[in-house]
């Protein structure tokens, strides 16, 4: 693997040599405890060097060790007849559907080409001689899997039931059989002399969260509090993505934990949710699917296991450990699907199940969500893992396709009902030994794709050779180290400016003026700690997303920090002859409870307050919320910047915007409503109870809006959102012209021109919106963006490719999906910047839903 870790197969069995970059060995770890031979052995050891890219070239049954894959080592796929090799960097590899470089994957450009890249971004890449885009689907995942579960199998051969049963439940007794210090820990062995590593498997470090490494409030401040994973969604970037990813695993990479329990994926239905800031999708399964595989793969490149969350219908807080959702089939396939299968796709190996219920059926032991939608349907391949404390019944879960059961969240506690009986449920014939195997088998196969076989997840050199005893000792170091940086620092800062949503700015009222005095106004301009906030803080949401930190730089310190004059005033009495005056407002939200209402606090009482006191003075109002909000104070403002949930480098950020050091890059990936908005009935949301009964834990909220989320609710009821979805301004102005559409092998491309004509760079979000009537009642849908960057005066190239899969919807009767175009019903495509803003329309030739034909 290019980095300096290789493997090599061993005379006395199969081992992992990890050599640095000097190619001293670091260790040797057994993978297996003897050698196959044969035929067996040929496939063995192509599966063991197996990774994202296989390591050995394969001779007649024998193995010749490769060369180090920064002196272009030959990697060598085995295939019936003979060998294919795997494609070097840049290289094609549409037919080899393999990369030699474990940290690239195949990316298709179109059905005709396809080469090995880090990372894609769909649309026009600069680079590219010619001016077509990139769908940057994801090939060869399948073999990448076929080779994992090869190496599994061969594993499982020397377990003992007994360690194929602990590799399926959490570990919370007593030391050092504990948690290590994680939020899970799964492993082989479970007694102080057990191998930390028998058979050459990793023990799974698990923890939350997808939006930094969150110690629990154990150590604070040893982990940077990054912004939300609904400021990554608004930054409408797959860069950004792959940028806050990589620096996330890092830092879990750092603390030891091969799990990332996340990214949330859920599509946001209810505005109130507590755990809307969490979700990488907004309100959008197509932005969800486009941003989630940038964070899967960088993830994956450190050898982490992706588990993305919560499966399924995950989309209220309240009484979620026993509601039932009650979903349709064809809302189930086109909105609370597709964001899960494209993490799937792009080789995402194992998910979480959520508390609810869905079809009165809890998710964790659910067989028709788990076994038919997941497995069947989506091709899942790794391991489901429940929420911790969401198994009801062992026996249930088993046959339901629960894989590996985790723990209440208090330490020492065990559900009565948890894997812990599985041992007795194979003795009594309830659970057979070839339904553990099959579960086993789910959890190696994801680690193998992963890494945690082929050395990408680095531990210390000696801890292979440890017991659970001596091992957890060498662990407190790890939990407990600092994996701030500076770096990691600049990732949080530019994710901040790549999401800030700019909302109003009225006669160029940002940026700031040079030398312009400024008072900041609201306590929460120079405050992050609130004690009304049980979970989080002023800046970040609550819950196992939380990341707990003593660094956060304020508002006010960020401003200060820049040199400018400025002061701060809790009310608006202090800002009375200051020429501008920027008001800090906040929402808060957090796991366990939605939110009451959408009102952004103190908002509407300061700003007003402060016209009143001076209707010349120029407001800014800085909102930082956990997703949508209500502006029925935005008439008094001069202009208006939003945040979501934005940590720890609030400061230097908010500076960076206001003084146009830095332009707000975000879209809004959620509908701001009117005020008085009424979107759902009671049996909606939050659910009913039996009668008489109003209000119970057993709630059942039907969701009989089918597919009208978010915005497609406001186009279909005629009701306008205050400020749409995809919404966002900038501090220049854009201007789109010269639409095309052509066609090509069943496919179209649409493309224009983006030109800056304003006195400033900036970054332009065409949208590119698709409309059939088969969508009814929705009237169209995302289904291609492009972030572009556009200097001053300049114009840019952006291009959409489409599909059979943009212009298909989920026929419920036939149970499958079916192209409007194969009906000979109308593709109406719409080009704006946000899903109620257009400045082209036209009609999808016929001609583009048929192979060969190019107009």
């Amino acid at each position: 693997r290019a980095g300096g870790r290789h493997a090599v197969a061993h005379p006395d069995g199969y081992h992992m040599a990890a050599s640095d970059a000097s190619g001293d060995a670091e260790a040797q770890v057994p993978l297996m405890a003897a050698a196959p031979s044969g035929r067996r052995r040929r496939i063995a050891v192509a599966a063991a060097l197996g990774g994202l890219a296989l390591g050995a070239i394969i001779v007649h049954g024998r193995s010749e060790s490769p060369p180090d894959a920064r002196e272009g080592a030959r990697v060598s796929l085995a295939v019936e007849g003979g060998s294919l090799a795997c494609a070097k960097p840049g290289a094609s590899c549409s037919e080899s559907r393999c990369c030699a470089d474990a940290t690239h994957l195949c990316y298709e450009k179109n059905p005709f080409w396809a080469t090995c890249r880090p990372s894609c971004d769909p649309g026009l890449d600069p680079n590219d001689p010619d001016a077509e885009p990139w769908s940057c689907k994801v090939l060869g995942v399948d073999l990448i899997w076929d080779r994992a579960i090869l190496n599994a199998k061969e594993v499982m051969r020397n377990m003992t039931l007994t360690e194929k049963i602990n590799m399926l439940h959490g570990e919370n007794d007593g030391w050092p059989a504990d948690r290590h210090g994680y939020a899970g820990f799964v492993g082989v062995g479970r007694q102080y002399g057990d191998p930390w590593m028998a058979h050459g498997i990793m023990s799974l470090t698990m923890n939350d969260g997808p939006q930094g490494y969150n110690s629990y409030g154990k150590f604070p401040g040893k982990s940077t509090q990054y912004p939300s994973l609904l400021s990554v969604a608004a930054s409408f970037s797959t860069e950004t993505s792959r940028r806050y990813a990589n620096a996330i695993a890092e830092e879990f990479a750092a603390k030891g934990s091969n799990v990332l329990l996340g990214p949330d994926v859920e599509v946001m239905r209810v505005g109130l949710a507590g755990r809307s800031f969490e979700t990488l999708s907004g309100e959008d399964p197509y932005l969800g699917s486009t941003l989630v595989p940038a964070f899967v793969k960088a993830v994956q490149d450190h050898g982490i296991i992706v588990c993305v969350k919560h499966f399924l219908d995950n989309n209220q807080e309240i009484y979620r450990q026993s509601m039932s959702a009650e979903v349709g089939e064809r809302q189930q396939h086109e909105i609370y699907l597709p964001v899960f299968k494209a993490a799937f796709d792009a080789g995402a190996n194992a998910v979480m199940c959520s508390y609810n219920k869905v079809h009165g059926v809890y998710a964790c032991e659910n067989s028709d969500i788990l076994r038919r939608l997941l497995r069947d349907e989506l091709g899942f391949k790794g391991f489901v893992v429940s929420d911790w404390g969401a198994t009801h019944d062992a026996l249930r879960s088993s046959k339901g396709g629960l894989d590996i059961d985790m723990q209440g969240d208090a330490p020492n506690v065990r559900l009565p009902d948890s894997y812990h009986k599985l041992p007795g449920l194979v003795k009594d014939g309830s659970v057979s030994e070839e339904s553990i195997d099959e579960k086993v088998l789910h959890v190696l196969a994801a680690m193998g794709v992963s890494g945690l076989f082929d050395g990408r997840f680095v531990v210390p050199k000696q801890w292979p050779t440890m017991n659970m005893g001596l091992q957890r000792a060498e662990q407190k170091k790890l939990v407990q180290a600092d994996t701030t940086s500076d770096a990691h620092r600049a990732v949080a800062r530019q994710t901040i400016i790549d999401g800030a949503v700019l909302l109003k700015n009225e006669n160029g009222a940002l940026p700031l003026a040079a030398g312009a005095g400024v008072v900041m106004v609201g306590k929460y301009c120079n405050q992050f700690k609130d004690a009304t906030i049980k979970q989080g803080d002023v800046f970040s949401g609550g819950g196992s997303g939380y990341v707990d930190t003593e660094s956060i730089v304020t508002p006010f310190a960020g401003l200060k920090a820049s040199g400018i004059p400025v002061t701060v005033s809790a009310g608006p009495e202090g800002a009375k002859g200051a020429a501008v005056a920027v008001v800090c407002a906040a929402a808060h939200s957090e796991e366990g409870w939605d939110r009451k209402d959408l009102v952004l606090p103190e908002a509407q009482e300061l700003v007003s307050a402060l016209r009143k006191q001076n209707p010349k003075q120029k407001i800014i109002l800085v909102g930082t919320v956990p997703g949508a909000v209500t502006t029925e104070w935005i008439g008094d403002t001069d202009a208006t910047l939003i945040l979501f949930e934005p940590g720890e480098q609030v400061g230097p950020a908010l500076a960076d915007l206001l003084l146009g050091k830095a332009s707000p890059g975000g879209r809004l990936p959620v509908s701001f409503p009117e005020v008085g908005e009424k979107r759902f009935t009671q049996e909606q949301y939050p659910g009913v109870c039996p009668p008489p009964k109003t209000w119970c834990p057993n709630m059942t909220a039907t969701f009989s809006e089918g597919v009208l989320v978010g915005y497609r609710w406001n186009d279909a009821k005629g009701e306008p959102s205050a400020f749409p979805f995809g919404y966002g301004l900038t501090y220049t102005d854009f201007e789109y012209s010269n639409f095309s559409v052509s066609c090509d092998g069943g496919r179209a491309t649409v493309s224009l021109d983006v030109a800056n004509i304003g006195d400033r760079d900036g970054e332009a979000v065409p949208q590119l919106y698709v409309g059939f009537e088969d969508l009814l009642p929705a009237l169209r849908q995302l289904r291609g963006f492009s972030k572009v960057h556009v200097p001053k005066g300049k114009t840019a190239k952006a291009a959409f490719q489409l599909g059979e899969d943009d212009w298909s919807f989920y026929d419920v009767g036939a149970k499958q999906w079916v192209s409007a175009l194969t009906l000979g019903h109308a593709i109406h495509l719409s080009l704006g910047t946000s899903s109620a803003e257009f400045v082209w329309h036209r009609e999808l030739p016929a001609e583009c839903g048929k192979s060969g034909v190019a107009k």
